[in-house]
């Protein structure tokens, strides 16, 4: 070849004959080799340089939330993928030889790349031949956490590439966890945390070597591992794939041949994982805890649900399905919504806090999320009814009063300065002088609102605050305030009876503990107990619902194995006659766990309806509620220890008790106030009335009467003897002019002209 009349390559070689001039000379051929090698060079430093890190695949760095409960127990998960990172530190190191056993077993010596593997690789992927192993472990995870599964020339030029470039700056270690927290092993899981969970059921920390080595052989087939419970064939080379683990790593020198004998293939979790009632009832405390994990921790949703964070929460999973399993048997069973139309709208709510701490342990917010996302234990709001008197109670305490005082407990009460409003009892029943420990236990509505009337509706608000219900600054003026015309939710009165259970030491209810990503901690729970009420006012209260449910309206709620239980009732009315039950309150307390039990009627669209006759059964707190609280504590406490309450002993010397009955005298010995009640009175100093009201005539016929101011008489109370035994069933009532309508013996209230519950943006109770 010549070029310009000079030969730049002699070929064919000028001057040979024949043959000759066709054999390259040992120069040509010595230059054509150097050309290639120099051209080959440079074309593979110009791939090289060509080539960049990519950023990692966003599979990679979005990884899924997980919430468990205060044991450790899985309540659910949210997220793009099911997959979260663990730092290297937390796999065995058993478990990572299982790994390097299974697929690069020289790994912590050779280099990124194989180069026999990969030219295999690269010849059967363009030559359309079966997909073969060969890469290393370096190689994978460039693979899992940067390219894609395809299978092409470029693809496997630039892993090898990427592979060289990412061991110059992550060292042998970082590349091995980055490996084992984006392979993908079956079951929907990717990373070996997620594995160890869906295979075992366990954290990754937790896995044997026989586990390990599962999970190992599960990386070369893992979609076709995942039938292995129901497919022989699969199951008999899963088997076969895992004895090659564990040879491998007798052979790497990490198993002893005694050991290797040693071990059996491990019992694998169910798969697809059964269905149980926690697929209805868990999400209602996943979303609880993301709720207030967004508020504690600053957190989005979206940071939350993608950053790989784990919630740890206070919840007892156990705990959360006797509330359920409890709800089933005494409500949910017995309704029959084709028979009965008002069985079509019950609803019931459930809230647990451990007294002292503030921890929940139970949210039942429905029977079925996925039917109703609404929680109604924590988002929604209703009217307590009587089960608010207990702070009513605790503030007279405080002002000096006792429970052995008298007032007057005829029907009905005229609300002073209010001669049109009227609040009867029960059924318009009149009990005579009564002491307010039988007035506790009848649920009398009359003796609450004049002991509220008395010192002073700002105290009976103060101490319910002091234990943890918000009352606003309107509702604190309103004469019916002491039989809860305010709104609250299960969560918070739960909170606020723990309050006394915990002999007045305040906690707010509290669901989140600490929120973790990748072995952080980025958030812990920092408890604040305040001393809201003397430990003396408290167990003073404790004591008395005690008497509630010993010989009073809440005797339904004691537990079959005869543990301490502290408790009210309560039952709210809905707008109108007084006839219609809107709801039924249980709250009560063992010395270690504090619950609210409700149980209402609303309709689809949230309007509130009455739940007389639901189920074909009378209602009311002590009726409906208290049996509910009962079925589900003695299954929440079952297996613990029975602990009775531990109370600062009552005064041996009692003071003389006060008398509010217009009789000017106290109750004699077959007064309602020896029959039905337990007289324990700590407080040294009865407190003084104030001037007295009159209350008006009484529906049962007798004369009214008030004494002069520094009596110790009634504010007009009628005169005349309790009956003997007085009714604790039911609730009904009149409707008021003017002001609210309030009854029960079971305690039920509702404030004039509007709905007794709200909790939705709209206002009515969800």
């Amino acid at each position: 070849m010549a070029l310009g009349g000079n030969q730049i390559i002699d070929y064919p070689r000028a001057g040979k004959p024949g043959l000759k001039r066709w054999i390259p000379s040992l120069r040509l051929v010595g230059s054509l080799i150097l050309t290639f090698v120099v051209l080959l060079t440079g074309g593979a430093w110009a791939v090289y340089a060509s080539v960049q890190i990519p950023p990692m695949n966003e599979s990679v760095t979005q990884q899924h939330l997980t919430v468990v409960d205060a044991k450790g127990v899985v309540l659910g998960r949210r997220g793009p993928e099911i997959r979260q990172d663990v730092p290297l530190s937390q796999v065995a190191a058993a478990v990572q030889n299982a790994f390097l056993s299974a697929e690069d077993r020289d790994y912590w010596s050779e280099s990124a790349i194989s180069l026999t593997g990969t030219a295999r690789a690269v010849v059967n992927d363009v030559g359309g031949g079966d997909t073969q192993g060969g890469s290393t472990i370096t190689q994978q995870y460039v693979k899992n956490a940067y390219l894609t599964d395809e299978r092409s020339l470029s693809r496997k030029i630039k892993e090898a590439v990427i592979a060289m470039k990412i061991s110059d700056k992550q060292s042998k270690a970082e590349i091995l966890q980055g490996y084992l927290n984006t392979v993908y092993f079956g079951r929907g899981a990717s990373g070996v945390q997620m594995a160890a969970r869906a295979w075992f059921g366990k954290d990754v920390d937790r896995l044997s070597t026989a586990e390990g080595a599962v999970l190992a052989a599960l990386v070369n087939a893992p979609s076709y591992f995942e039938t292995a419970q129901k497919d022989p064939q699969a199951m008999a080379k899963l088997k076969g794939r895992w004895n090659y683990v564990l040879d491998g790593m007798v052979a790497m020198g990490k198993l002893t041949e005694a050991e290797r004998d040693a071990e059996q293939f491990p019992t694998l979790a169910p798969w697809p994982r059964p269905s149980s009632e926690s697929d209805a009832q868990y999400p209602y405390l996943v979303e609880a805890a993301i709720a207030e994990a967004q508020a504690k921790t600053g957190l989005t949703r979206e940071q939350l649900v993608t950053g790989g964070y784990t919630i740890k929460t206070t919840f007892d999973a156990k705990m959360q399905d006797a509330a359920a399993a409890a709800v089933k048997s005494q409500i949910t069973d017995q309704l029959d919504p084709a028979k009965r139309d008002v069985d079509k709208y019950v609803h019931t709510a459930i809230a647990t806090v451990v007294p002292g701490d503030g921890a929940v342990r139970v949210l039942y917010g429905g029977d079925d999320y996925a039917k109703q996302s609404f929680n109604a234990s924590w988002q929604g709001t209703l009217s307590p009814g009587s089960s608010f008197k207990t702070f009513a109670l605790a503030a007279y305490l405080q002002a000096g009063g006792s429970v052995d005082d008298v007032f007057d407990g005829n029907s009905p009460y005229r609300v002073p300065g209010r001669d049109n409003t009227v609040i009867p009892n029960e059924g318009g029943r009149s009990y005579g002088g009564v002491s307010v420990q039988y007035a506790l236990n009848r649920s009398i509505n009359t003796v609450f609102l004049e002991m509220g009337q008395q010192m002073g509706m700002s105290k009976v608000a103060d101490a319910a605050r002091a234990a943890g219900i918000q009352v606003d600054a309107a509702q604190q003026d309103l004469p019916s305030l002491p039989l809860g015309v305010t709104s609250t939710s299960p969560e918070q009165l739960a909170g606020a009876y723990a309050t006394f259970a915990a002999h007045g030491r305040q906690a707010t209810p509290y669901t989140v503990t600490s929120v973790v990503q990748g072995g952080k901690t980025v958030y812990t729970h920092q408890g604040r107990v305040k001393q809201a009420f003397t430990p003396d006012i408290a167990d003073q209260v404790t004591r008395s619902l005690q008497d509630v449910v010993v010989d009073g309206s809440g005797a339904g709620a004691a537990l079959s194995d005869g543990r301490d239980v502290a408790g009210k009732t309560g039952t709210t009315d809905l707008p109108g006659d007084g006839t219609k039950l809107g709801s039924a309150w249980f709250v009560g307390y063992t010395p270690g766990l504090s619950t609210a039990v409700a149980v209402w009627g609303q309709t689809d669209s949230g309007t509130l309806t009455a739940i007389n006759g639901m189920a074909g059964r009378t209602v009311g707190g002590g009726a409906l509620a208290a049996p509910l609280w009962s079925a589900y504590m003695d299954k929440a406490v079952a297996g613990t220890a029975v602990r009775s309450f531990s109370l600062a002993a009552p005064s041996t010397n009692p003071p003389e008790s006060t008398s509010r009955s217009s009789s000017g005298s106290t109750p004699s010995e077959s007064s309602p106030s020896d029959q039905g009640t337990t007289q324990n009175p700590s407080q040294g100093q009865a407190w003084s009335p104030s001037a007295p009201q009159p209350t008006g005539p009484s529906p049962s016929g007798g004369a009214t009467s008030s004494q002069p101011s520094g009596t110790a008489g009634s504010t007009g109370a009628t005169s005349g003897s309790a009956p003997g035994s007085p009714s604790s069933s039911g609730a009904t009532g009149g409707s008021t002019s003017g002001g609210s309508s309030t009854n029960g013996s079971s305690g039920t209230s509702s404030p004039s002209g509007g709905p007794v519950s709200n909790g939705s943006s709209s206002g009515s109770h969800r």
